[in-house]
């Protein structure tokens, strides 16, 4: 199984069908700690509410599928700092569900909007999963003058990451944390807020998905093809379905603690609520310890999963949201590998990781927290600023 994932990329109906011939040898012959049905219930389903009668209610998934949800007293309402009630969720709005599934109904352990909501919002109904946004890329102009001395990378960093500190002050009530990672040297700087902690939002699928990837490697779990497309849904989508199919088959929190041990991460915590991954506590020092863990602990064809899928990222993420921004802020640069997140919790959290474009030295991570007074819009100027003044000071540096 070392190289489970070498073909693993979207547009080749071939390599699928090879994957799905090989994984269903593996698994007749091998354990696995999920078994191919519990693997196939959903244990979430994310979509419009189309009818409530009492406890009962009926939702139109984002895969076309209808649910039937039943509402029982044991069921909690919102998020833990964000908590609600069923009168929030009325027909027409756009619903997480986590809970226990059997055939096509789910019996409500959660009710939650989507991450994207404000806290001042009603949950407004989501169509259905977005596809992949086709990005124009401008390559870089030809030029005749000679290129100038490549200066110091760490005094680079260095700068970089204080005019991206700088760039915060504009933006009144934004909290921001920037750390910077040379992939020639290894060395990350972290300026005075490359350790400050943040809820994660959709960053913590990158965690999941290289633990998981991990303990494929090692034999400790056989990752299905469904597996597989989930990891390439919540990498390029950053899809939430997927995401909760993974946390939920795998051992939710322990994917963020097992993470945490192998990159020696220093400031990451698993959430207090193991339904809500997006209440992960992460440090842009340790998000930048977990890509250094994929590209040099991972196998290559892992590690071709992760950054490939990254390369990928689209422009609107599977709920709708618009994640062009920071890294990925148009005009996109050719070769950017991205993770993004987006979460408002009370406050709005909007994050971009990743490399900044085709054959940069750098990996960067920009984690913000922002006025849930604010609007999106606004959100994203504010990182686009930041992270705009920190991928311009590392341009200096020779790639």
């Amino acid at each position: 199984m070392a190289n489970r994932l070498s073909a693993r990329r979207p547009g080749h109906p071939a390599a699928a069908v090879v994957l799905a011939l090989v994984a269903a040898v593996v698994l007749a012959g091998c354990s696995s700690s999920t078994t191919p049905a519990a693997r196939a219930a959903r244990h979430a389903v994310s979509g419009k509410i189309t009818a409530e009668q009492g406890s009962t209610w009926t939702v139109l998934g984002t895969d076309g599928q209808t649910t039937t949800v039943q509402i029982t007293a044991a069921t909690r309402f919102g998020r833990l700092h964000q908590q609600s009630s069923a009168a929030q969720f009325p027909v027409g709005a756009s619903v997480r569900v986590l809970g226990q599934p059997q055939g096509t109904t789910i019996t409500a352990r959660r009710v939650l909007p989507p991450l994207a909501t404000r806290p001042t919002e009603t949950p407004t109904a989501t169509p259905g999963a977005a596809p992949p946004t086709t990005t124009t890329t401008t390559p870089p102009p030809t030029t005749t003058t000679p290129p100038a001395p490549a200066a110091d990378p760490n005094q680079v960093a260095a700068g970089a990451v204080s005019a991206a500190n700088a760039a915060v002050g504009a933006h009144p009530g934004v909290t921001a944390g920037v750390a910077v990672m040379d992939q020639t040297t290894g060395n990350v700087t972290t300026g005075a807020t490359g350790a400050s902690t943040f809820e994660s939002a959709s960053v913590v699928k990158l965690f999941t998905i290289v633990d998981l990837l991990h303990r494929s490697e090692t034999g400790a779990i056989t990752l299905s093809p469904q597996d597989d497309d989930d990891i390439t849904r919540a990498l390029e989508l950053s899809d939430d379905n997927a995401m909760d199919d993974l946390w939920e088959s795998y051992g939710g929190t322990d994917t963020v603690t097992e993470m945490a041990s192998l990159a020696h991460l220093q400031d990451t915590s698993a959430p207090s609520d193991p339904d809500e991954w997006g209440e992960t506590v992460i440090s842009p020092r340790d998000v930048l310890a977990v890509y250094r863990y994929a590209l040099t602990q991972l196998n290559p064809a892992d590690q071709k999963t992760v950054m490939g899928d990254l390369s990928q990222a689209s422009d609107t993420g599977a709920d709708g949201f618009d994640q062009a921004f920071g890294l990925l802020e148009p005009p996109r640069p050719a070769g950017a590998e991205a993770k993004q997140g987006w979460m408002s919790d009370g406050d709005l959290y909007l994050h971009t990781t990743g490399v900044p474009a085709a054959g940069s030295r750098w990996i960067v991570a920009v984690e913000t927290k922002q006025p849930g007074s604010d609007d999106w819009d606004t959100a994203r100027s504010a990182v686009n600023d930041i992270t705009g003044a920190l991928t311009g000071g590392l341009a200096r540096a020779s790639t």
